[in-house]
């Protein structure tokens, strides 16, 4: 009992007199994540996975009461199949996210926003093949974990808003969905 009520308070002290970092210590980390998300094609919603590779600015700002905020900016790719139907999903991204100032120093639960431009191709069963550009937006929350001193597992989710066009006679209507990722960022420089 002794030792747990000590693991615990070393462990509070360790979290409550760390430095403040916007999730690296270093000033720049590269991120490779999975992603598993939705896509709305009219009635029907189809799972979809895929990669996202996203360059963050680790000190865009940063405060000991406001916390840290930092950048990214960043390339993703998904797949949505069903039955013969196929979607590829290819956009680029900017992503800010907020890191309050907890003290931790390997604990970092953030707030984020995204906006990306998107390019949909579409390979059907039933219709013509083609794409069509898009957008989204949206916003969520994650957290990442201190692996080492220059490494972070990262998972997060977000609401996203998306909308592309038509791709012949088939319509995408405006639609939300989710995007979850988990990844690992590494900092740099060392």
């Amino acid at each position: 009992m002794m030792r747990s009520l000590f693991a615990v308070l070393a462990g509070v002290s360790l979290i409550t007199t760390a430095p403040m970092h916007a999730q690296s210590a270093q000033p720049f980390a590269m991120q490779l994540s999975a992603l598993f998300t939705t896509i709305r094609a009219g009635t029907t919603t189809v799972s979809g996975a895929g990669a996202e590779l996203q360059q963050r600015f680790s000190r865009v700002y940063a405060s000991e009461s406001f916390g840290a905020l930092s950048l990214g900016v960043g390339a993703q790719f998904t797949v949505h199949t069903k039955v013969q139907d196929r979607l590829q999903i290819v956009g680029i991204f900017i992503e800010p996210r907020w890191v309050p100032a907890i003290g931790s120093g390997s604990i970092f639960p953030y707030l984020s926003a995204r906006l990306a431009a998107q390019r949909m191709k579409g390979e059907f069963q039933f219709a013509d093949d083609g794409s069509a550009n898009g957008s989204a937006y949206g916003a969520g929350g994650g957290l990442a974990l201190k692996l080492s001193r220059t490494t972070n597992l990262d998972a997060g989710v977000q609401l996203i808003r998306q909308q592309f066009g038509d791709i012949g006679v088939l319509t995408f209507k405006p639609f939300t969905t989710y995007t979850a990722k988990i990844g690992v960022s590494l900092g740099y420089p060392r």
